[in-house]
């Protein structure tokens, strides 16, 4: 029943199926028969790899987990705090095209997932807070950023204001007229986001911290 043009295993597929259905119309109103049959495989195959929704839903909460993880590993990298620091958002940019496809059921997923409360979302939540302030402190030590005094409040802060974009893109593509994810959407936020993050980016001339906020630069393939 697979398609011929789909080189991913029947299991991505299902898992890919879930997180799009589980995006749309959050995980209660969907049933094991339709992700089978917008995988395109038997509901006995999705049992036969996830033995449940629950089993379903792990899996994709994973996968959602392995993609957010990637993002943090190529922030380990000094360098992107010295693009930031440069101005340069050209390669942080591209990073931020390829992991954000147009239509990814990946940001819808985790908007609902985080609204409703659910412990699984706290738990990714802290899970990304604490990634977050290590970064901090890395970039600080190489002297890239300023955390601050109290870094775990900054990260906060700056979590805050990426996932605010990413969970209001759609509305602020309607406000503003242009997607601040995508193409030349993304550079016109991004060039402003620049002067915004300049507050917590030693200056290259004296070290030091200039004025005001807060924020890092905060993916969908995984085998």
């Amino acid at each position: 029943m697979s398609s011929a043009t789909d080189d991913r295993t029947a299991r991505a597929r299902v898992r890919d199926a879930a997180l799009e259905l589980f995006a749309a119309h959050g995980e209660d109103r969907v049933t094991m028969r339709q992700v089978a049959e917008l995988a395109d495989v038997s509901p006995a195959l999705v049992v036969h790899h996830f033995g449940s929704k629950a089993g379903l839903r792990e899996a994709v909460v994973e996968h959602v987990r392995a993609w957010m993880d990637e993002l943090f590993d190529l922030s380990t990298d000094t360098g992107l705090a010295e693009d930031m620091q440069a101005g340069e958002w050209s390669s942080i940019g591209e990073v931020l095209q390829q992991a954000l496809p147009e239509g990814s059921p990946v940001i819808p997923y985790l908007r609902r997932l985080l609204m409703t409360g659910d412990p699984v979302a706290t738990q990714l939540l802290r899970d990304w807070h604490r990634r977050t302030v290590e970064i901090f402190r890395a970039w600080d030590a190489a002297g890239k950023l300023i955390a601050g005094p109290d870094p775990e409040t900054r990260a906060a802060l700056a979590m805050s204001s990426d996932l605010g974009t990413l969970f209001l893109a759609d509305h602020w593509h309607q406000v503003l007229g242009f997607d601040p994810l995508h193409g030349a959407g993304l550079a016109r936020w991004a060039d402003e986001a620049m002067r915004f993050y300049a507050a917590i980016l030693p200056s290259s001339d004296t070290g030091e911290d200039s004025a005001i906020g807060t924020q890092p630069p905060s993916l969908e393939e995984t085998p």
